[in-house]
């Protein structure tokens, strides 16, 4: 990987993206994007959340893992251990790493617990015995006392290397800032969603998000299947089932050629204001 030189611009971000996808026929990498601009992380989350939300700005399809892709979860963890010559920080994989932090959130409890799921299943194969000598080595600290695979690293849980963002001051009632992401949204709509029409029967973590009644012009409730989205156009990139879903919740609609209902939350948020 080159040398972090400089800085860089959200635009120039977006630009290499578009220019090495084209180079490549495909989504690049992280580690490709990296390389290419000579970036360090720090950099990059100036400017975006994730590297999903800069290839959604690149309008490149998203870098997703199934989430119950455990083995290549732990292969990637100990490619990278084997080339670090240690357990990764949490802040080396997101540098380094191929995929996303949050595969890893989704499929074990802690950051720690990846080590230990990659000594359970790879322990007795001869192909890593060189990184299960890394972890059993990162197993003695000063003094010689036992180190727990969960002090390896502070960031057990996950937590974010950077402090939260907050979106522009809206001071609405229950929200002070703008959503800057979907758990925002989910927040948002269900303070707003009778006074939207919409009563919510249930929420679950598949697709759609979300079971509602809605009131028709008739008087009548009818059932809706929602999506929760930050941006409408992110249901697109997700390849959502257009045919499973009747409205889609955002906070910002940017998909013109939309052929479901969108509730855009930032404008019903609007007219509330004017009529308050």
């Amino acid at each position: 990987m080159a040398r972090p030189t400089r800085n860089f611009t959200g635009t120039q971000i977006v630009e290499a993206l578009v220019s090495l996808g084209a180079e490549l026929g495909r989504t690049p990498t992280k580690i490709e994007l990296f390389a290419k601009l000579g970036m360090h992380q720090r950099h990059f989350e100036a400017h975006f959340e994730t590297y999903n939300d800069a290839l959604a700005a690149a309008k490149l399809p998203p870098n997703i893992l199934k989430c119950g892709d455990a083995n290549r979860l732990l292969d990637d963890w100990g490619n990278l251990a084997r080339q670090l010559g240690h357990i990764p920080r949490l802040a080396e994989y997101r540098s380094r790493g191929k995929y996303s932090v949050n595969a890893y959130r989704r499929v074990f409890d802690s950051w720690a617990g990846v080590a230990r799921a990659f000594n359970a299943r790879s322990g007795e194969d001869r192909k890593w015995h060189d990184v299960i000598k890394i972890i059993e080595s990162s197993k003695v600290r000063r003094g010689g006392q036992p180190l727990v695979l969960s002090d390896i690293d502070a960031a057990t849980n996950f937590a974010p290397p950077t402090t939260a963002t907050y979106g522009k001051p809206i001071n609405f009632d229950f929200l002070r800032n703008a959503p800057v992401n979907e758990a925002g949204v989910v927040y948002l709509f269900g303070c707003l969603a009778t006074k939207l029409g919409y009563s919510v029967e249930a929420i679950q973590t598949g697709f759609p998000d979300c079971e509602a009644k809605r009131e028709g012009k008739d008087g009548r409730l009818r059932r809706v299947r929602i999506e929760f989205e930050f941006e409408s156009r992110n249901f697109e990139l997700h390849k959502h089932d257009v045919s499973g879903c009747d409205v889609i919740v955002c906070w910002h609609h940017n998909w013109k050629e939309c052929p479901l209902h969108v509730v855009e939350l930032k404008k019903e948020l609007e007219k509330l204001q004017k009529a308050a």
